[in-house]
């Protein structure tokens, strides 16, 4: 072990929400997200997350309305875990499988940040890519800053 300093991290977790990708059959090395210190302000990543449930499992295939407000409600429960919401995120990346399906995306997208009240919305960028399972259609991956005290 390197005698280096280090950032002060720790993962995001909720597993009632999202399980961990180590516990899939075939294990992945990936964590649902890292909050890192950064002094009076704590930087909160949260990998791109999908329309899975508590065990990892694809739902709502075929279905970009359902998945991407799956996506958003998983990306609120990772957020809780640390006592944040939306209101701390200050980015978003938006990955879709087909961008024929963006304005679908849109409409889930400004429901879900009015019903939150966001204003300003996250600054966001919205990426036509392959996703890493065929009937996943949507990933979201949210950067948020919130007091290191919180």
């Amino acid at each position: 072990m390197s005698s280096r300093k280090r950032v002060s991290k720790s993962p995001i977790l909720n597993s009632a929400v999202l399980n961990e990708p180590r516990d899939y059959a075939q294990r992945v090395s990936f964590s649902r997200g890292m909050r890192v210190a950064l002094g009076t302000v704590d930087l909160l990543l949260i990998s791109g997350t999908a329309s899975v449930d508590e065990r990892g499992a694809s739902i709502h295939p075929g279905d970009v309305t359902a998945q991407a407000r799956r996506a958003f409600t998983n990306i609120a429960a990772l957020l809780e875990s640390e006592n944040a919401d939306w209101h701390d995120v200050v980015r978003c990346t938006c990955y879709l499988a087909d961008f024929r399906d963006y304005d679908a995306f849109n409409a889930v997208r400004n429901a879900f940040f009015d019903e939150a009240g966001l204003d300003p919305f996250p600054a966001s960028t919205c990426i036509e890519a392959r996703i890493c399972r065929p009937e996943l259609l949507v990933e979201i991956e949210a950067i948020a800053l919130i007091p290191a005290d919180r």
